[in-house]
């Protein structure tokens, strides 16, 4: 049997909760539009430099996110800007291992460019990188190709 004071406390619990969520509800702005750009550049850079194009795209878009930052490094690759380029360049992919993360001056044997493009059966049936986001754009996938046909410098 309830006594009435504890059937009072919780029914004011529960009102209280309520309320907290009505007004966690009425501060929400769910029509907030979604960046396609991650926060990184979004530029389409003739002459692309590793450190001020590329990095940057890998920093916001790979490594912020969570799933290649120096702690978790999925498939055993770091984005984050320090470390990126000793995870990508002649380095064999973990998900491919007949492939190479990148190919210098050769972006169609770079298994890199293959994860970010949208032609799922190149992928062969993997996900889409990044993953749980938007695609890179059209600006920040060329960028980061035309790194890899100048020869993928560590500039």
């Amino acid at each position: 049997m309830v006594t009435p004071a504890l059937g009072t406390v919780t029914r004011a619990h529960a009102a209280a909760r309520l309320g907290i969520v009505a007004v966690a509800l009425g501060c929400a702005d769910f029509e907030v539009p979604v960046d396609p750009t991650g926060g990184a550049p979004d530029t389409l850079v003739p002459t692309p430099s590793f450190a001020t194009n590329v990095a940057p795209i890998f920093q916001k878009r790979c490594a912020v996110g969570g799933c290649h930052s120096i702690a978790t490094h999925q498939a055993g690759l770091t984005l984050d800007s320090t470390q990126a380029y000793e995870s990508i360049v002649g380095v064999p992919s973990t998900l491919q291992p007949s492939a190479q993360r990148v190919v210098p001056f050769e972006p169609s044997q770079s298994w890199l460019v293959t994860m970010i493009s949208a032609d799922d059966v190149a992928r062969q049936g993997l996900s889409r990188m990044p993953l749980a986001t938007q695609p890179l754009t059209d600006n920040q996938i060329t960028t980061i190709i035309r790194w890899i046909e100048q020869g993928a410098v560590r500039n």
